[in-house]
């Protein structure tokens, strides 16, 4: 046998041990091998905080006060504790069996080493102390997950690399500001391109202020803002604190909205290049934020000349052809 047979004959083998690993083993442990709970006697209501990472250094943190889940590098906003508990309970309902492997040598392959994973899990419980776990790639029925500190690798059955975010949108609810588009009855924007003000009239057709004498409204661009204003996602919160860098003091647009007899104001602050994201403030929330540029940038760049009829070309003045200029008068004769 060659050197070469040889390397592609252990190599060989080691894809066998390994598949035995992954497939057979935790059908073996399931059969035959006694289960306990991987985090021993700890429940959700003992943590008290998350942290979630990728592999991609995406990360974010969530703390539990006073009974409910919030996002403390944000002013405490309020995360979505039922989805977190719902979450905590399956990863402490994570059983020691099936186990997929007992050797350090395939965490890699499964990512859930050290420095190879897909999440890494951080809880920190009442007392202060942590329990790290690593989650990594899906097999039949879950994530292959192994608490910090050991090498034994389980299957966590119902629970996968997916469903823990590593995103602050992935615990919150994005919504920001929302009010029912048949309430309003005047809009106003303003910009760099200047004031824009519509208003519904008696009939409930919207109107825009200020047209010149052979300017049509066009509301089918305007429809569609107001589709928009209506539901106001964010991509994550800041906090409540208007920082200088946020922009909101020269602000990029101001949005003031009548709903009934009520007035609500959405001021765009400055534009983040890197994530294509703007920062947002309402009159009805402490919290500032950032919202994805789609939803704001008509709002920061759109004119007046937007909302309007085209003003129709005239046509041409037809010029002369040769055909027709007329002839010109023979010259008689002398």
């Amino acid at each position: 046998m060659t050197r070469t047979h040889r390397i592609l004959t252990a190599a060989l083998a080691l894809q066998v041990v390994l598949a035995l690993a992954v497939f057979i083993l935790p059908r073996l442990t399931s059969a035959t091998g006694a289960s306990a709970p991987l985090l021993g006697a700890l429940t959700a209501a003992d943590i008290t905080g998350l942290s979630v990472v990728d592999a991609d250094g995406n990360s974010v943190d969530l703390a539990k006060k006073d009974g409910a889940w919030v996002v403390p590098g944000a002013d405490d906003y309020p995360a979505d504790t039922s989805k977190i508990e719902a979450f905590l309970g399956r990863v402490v309902g994570i059983q020691t069996n099936p186990l997929v492997t007992r050797t350090s040598a395939s965490h890699r392959q499964l990512q859930v080493a050290g420095d190879d994973f897909q999440r890494r899990l951080i809880l920190t419980l009442g007392d202060g102390s942590v329990r790290t776990l690593f989650l990594g790639t899906s097999s039949a029925g879950g994530g292959h997950i192994r608490l910090d500190g050991q090498d034994e690798v389980y299957l966590a059955r119902g629970l996968n690399s997916f469903e823990a975010g590593a995103q602050v949108s992935s615990w919150i609810d994005t919504q920001y500001f929302s009010i029912a588009q048949d309430t309003l009855t005047a809009v106003k924007i303003e910009n760099a391109n200047g004031t824009l003000e519509f208003e519904k009239d008696a009939s409930g057709n919207w109107t825009m202020k200020g047209l010149a004498r052979g300017e049509e409204f066009n509301p089918n661009n305007f429809t569609t803002l107001l589709t928009r204003l209506s539901s106001l996602s964010m991509s994550r919160p800041l906090g409540k604190a208007a920082k200088p860098e946020y922009g909101l003091d020269a602000p990029s647009a101001v949005v003031t909205v009548v709903a009934g007899e009520k007035t609500y104001t959405l001021r765009v602050g400055a534009k983040d290049e890197t994530d294509n994201t703007y920062v947002l403030g309402s009159s009805e929330s402490a919290f500032i934020v950032r919202a994805p540029f789609f939803a704001l940038d008509d709002f920061v760049n759109r004119a007046r000349g937007t909302y309007l009829q085209p003003t129709p070309t005239p046509e041409a003045t037809a010029t002369p052809t040769a055909s027709s200029t007329p002839e010109a008068t023979p010259t008689p004769a002398p």
